[in-house]
């Protein structure tokens, strides 16, 4: 399989307000991103989902698969107190993946995404071990896979990510990286090498194009060169965070595009 660009519903925001260039709600997204934008696949935001019935759940299912505009990740950018002392916010925590397992599980996600709040510390690892095992049963069952977000504290850090991935163990467990939020290139670029050989799937933040000077964040070629490099050979998703959706996810689809097919 070679690399796949699809694109978070995170970067259309924007576009909700302009009904007469954009879509007008999250159920259109599928349609408009392959007929207007030509991505084959969706991570979907879960703040995007508050308040909805497991009915519509399974009408942007139907919306995406009937559109060939699958639902691919469930990610969610909520900090979660996995690791937390207070053993009712760790089930609090737990809850809401169990949720989300359920949602992604009705959208025909092949994986949830989620972040553990600061873990600094070999009891705050344990604790969100724990609480990890705890929910792979269940997301096991849906026959998903459970990809953790570099956030906060350890887990913040390459080798943090990836031990608690270890510690919890199994095949059903990985790692969601973002390519384009680091301080240098070269940071960038280590930290991608580092967590693609454990990645499920994979962001790229985009951010504006400025004429003649291009992406103004990270070197998009360098982050598919480096991914091709070692291995990874998955969806990456788009996740814009510019203000002009239309003109600048056109161009970062052509570059990532062309960077894909290049030798």
């Amino acid at each position: 399989m070679t690399l796949l660009l699809t694109l978070s519903t995170s970067s259309l925001t924007g576009l909700f307000e302009d009904p007469e260039n954009g879509p007008t709600s999250l159920l259109d997204v599928p349609s408009f991103a392959m007929d207007h934008l030509a991505f084959r696949g969706l991570y979907i935001d879960a703040a995007m989902l508050s308040g909805w019935s497991l009915g519509e759940l399974d009408r942007l299912r139907d919306r995406a698969d009937k559109a060939g505009c699958p639902c691919l990740v469930l990610h969610d950018e909520e900090l979660l107190p996995l690791a937390d002392a207070d053993e009712a916010k760790r089930q609090e925590a737990i809850n809401r993946v169990d949720r989300l397992a359920v949602a992604g599980n009705r959208l025909g996600c092949n994986a949830i995404a989620v972040r553990c709040a600061d873990s600094s510390g070999e009891e705050a690892m344990e604790r969100a071990t724990e609480a990890l095992r705890g929910v792979m049963a269940s997301i096991e069952r849906l026959e998903l896979n459970l990809l953790l977000q570099p956030s906060t504290g350890l887990t913040g850090t390459p080798d943090g990510v990836t031990d608690l991935v270890k510690r919890v163990g199994g095949f059903r467990i990985g790692v969601l990286p973002t390519y384009g939020t680091a301080e240098s290139a070269e940071d960038e670029i280590e930290r991608l090498r580092r967590l693609a050989p454990y990645a499920g799937a994979m962001l790229f933040e985009i951010k504006a194009y400025r004429g003649k000077s291009g992406h103004t964040g990270a070197d998009l070629s360098q982050g598919i060169d480096t991914l091709k490099k070692v291995g990874y050979a998955s969806t990456v998703a788009i996740h814009y965070v510019g203000t002009s959706p239309m003109k600048d996810l056109d161009k970062a689809r052509e570059e990532l595009q062309a960077a894909i097919e290049a030798d």
